[in-house]
């Protein structure tokens, strides 16, 4: 038990090491997927040029330089995408690459390093000023390498047809191509997938990516497999009574869970790129396997907590526990569900405050509801009656068969079924007849006025002689006395305890005594008051 333990809390602290959310988010991801530029935006371009002739590729601003570049480059036109490239006083090394090979390189560099915020870059002519930079240049984004940072940086250059100038990626960028390939260049697996497989994205992620990490996963799940299966046989041989429950935990939500950790803490990140890390940071794998582990293992505590109460002999609380772990468990789907949209970047606050609102307006129209269910925990926890007692309730007396969420379900003496409220059933005044310890038997003898007194007293003493025969019957209070005078006669009261709480015996006891007072009084010639008494 202990060992489980320990290893529960290192997969809770290992996965929380993996699931901190990085700074771009698949909310960003999704917004980013819109190229084109709003109306608003391309006014305010508009305006800013004032003389300055509109270039083709929309490169007369920073803002839509870097834009039209990013546009070709995710369509895979590179030939495109290298005319937004400055190629001037580059060295033969770097142009030996090729144009549309420097403009390919820089675009994965990009994809794995630089989250491009396009509404930060100015839309004016001029660029931006006093950033501390030339007046013909602006700042993209910075890098690290090992020979130190390296500015993406986009200038401002004489356009080809001369007279107007537009803005491309500086040539001091350019020049540092090779440089950033050799620091993020993909693994030789990711290049193959990248080459081989169609230029298909979902989430901003490629779908060689998607390959990739899939089979990653895959990996990692069958070596969870294998070491959940040798965990389970331990835990076997370790306690052989162990619960459908907790062995159904180990080789499921756990296997998936560890699984998963792995591949997000194991697996390389040579392939991954801005929108991979975004979508994996979105812990949607992750967060399902803790939420299918705390479902199961709510099912295991609810389980345990089960059988130390059977144990215990009150069976009754066990019935509080299912409704109770069906509420903690839509607890941990809710908390993982905002969890899941805070990491995705979608704002989960809004969604609270609309629920606390709407909420109010839910709680004051369930307000019986509530009641009831307060009155189903009273029920259970106080157990005035619980499940299989006999009881009597106002005027009903019957079998309890079941304490819901909202009512009690008693089936009468008559066989009818009734649904009492539990707010309103644990109010009333509740006998339960199923706690008595044993069944009172109390006749009442009314013998005619004929009889003496000698006839009585050797009535009481064979009466007290019969009661002392039966083994069923309690030694105290036992009595049979001579109680009076009534109108219809003289009156005799019997009382003594039969020891069962089994109704049918107890008929059958009493029914014995019946017949044995019957012979008795048949004995003593000792007649009973005649009927027209009554």
């Amino acid at each position: 038990m202990l060992i489980r333990a320990c290893l529960l809390v290192l997969l809770l602290a290992s996965s929380l090491c993996g699931a901190t959310q990085g700074k771009v988010t698949v909310k960003e991801i999704l917004q980013n997927q819109q190229p084109e530029q709003t109306e608003q935006e391309a006014s305010e371009q508009d305006q800013g040029i004032e003389e300055v002739a509109l270039d083709k590729l929309h490169r007369e601003t920073p803002r839509g330089a870097m834009q039209g570049y990013l546009n070709a480059a995710r369509s895979r036109d590179f030939t495109l995408a290298s005319d937004y490239l400055d190629f001037r006083n580059l060295s033969p090394e770097v142009l030996a690459l090729g144009k549309p090979q420097l403009a390919e390189i820089l675009y994965l560099v990009l994809e794995r390093t630089l989250w491009v915020d396009l509404p930060s870059l100015s839309s004016q002519p001029q660029g931006k000023e006093q950033d501390l930079l030339p007046s013909y240049r602006d700042l993209v984004g910075e890098l690290t390498t090992a020979q130190g940072p390296v500015q993406i940086l986009l200038q401002r250059v004489p356009a080809e047809s001369g007279g107007n100038y537009i803005w491309k990626i500086s040539n001091a960028t350019v020049a540092q191509i090779p440089l950033l390939k050799t620091h993020y260049s993909y693994s030789p697996s990711g290049e193959w997938l990248y080459k081989h497989l169609p230029d298909q994205s979902f989430l901003g992620v490629k779908l060689w990516q998607w390959v990739y990490y899939s089979a990653n996963l895959l990996v990692y799940l069958l070596l969870a497999l294998a070491i959940t299966r040798v965990l389970a046989f331990i835990a076997k041989r370790i306690k052989p009574d162990l619960s459908a429950e907790a062995s159904g935990l180990i080789n499921g939500p756990l296997c998936l869970l560890l699984g998963v950790i792995l591949a997000r803490n194991l697996a390389s990140e040579a392939n991954s790129t801005l929108a991979s890390k975004a979508v994996f940071e979105g812990a949607t794998l992750l967060i399902i396997a803790w939420t299918w582990f705390a479902l199961r293992a709510i099912d295991v505590v609810r389980y345990r907590f089960s059988q130390r109460l059977i144990l215990r002999g009150n069976e009754q609380a066990v019935y509080l526990l299912r409704p109770l772990g069906n509420v903690v468990q839509i607890a941990v789907v809710i908390m993982a569900l905002f969890l899941w949209l805070e990491n995705l970047g979608f704002s989960a606050t809004t969604l609270v405050a609309g629920l606390g609102i709407g909420g109010l307006a839910v709680a004051l129209a369930a307000q019986k509801s509530v009641e009831n269910i307060i009155g189903a925990i009273t029920l259970y926890s106080s157990a005035p009656v619980r499940v299989g007692q006999v009881c009597r309730f106002g005027e009903q007396v019957g079998t309890v068969e079941e304490i819901g969420l909202r009512a009690t379900r008693v089936r009468t003496l008559n066989r009818t079924v009734i649904h009492v409220p539990n707010a309103r059933f644990v109010d009333m005044e509740l006998e339960n007849i199923s706690e008595r310890e044993r069944i009172g038997y109390r006749p009442e003898l009314i013998l005619d006025r004929s009889t003496s007194s000698a006839q009585i007293a050797d009535l009481q003493a064979e009466l007290m002689q019969l009661l002392g025969q039966q083994p069923d019957v309690a030694d105290s209070p036992c009595r049979a006395r001579f109680t009076g005078f009534v109108p219809r006669g003289l009156c005799i009261e019997v009382l003594c305890y039969i020891e069962t709480t089994d109704f049918n015996l107890y008929l059958a006891r009493s029914e014995e005594l019946n017949l044995a007072i019957l012979s008795l009084l048949h004995k003593l010639k000792i007649d009973l008051a005649p009927p027209d008494y009554f």
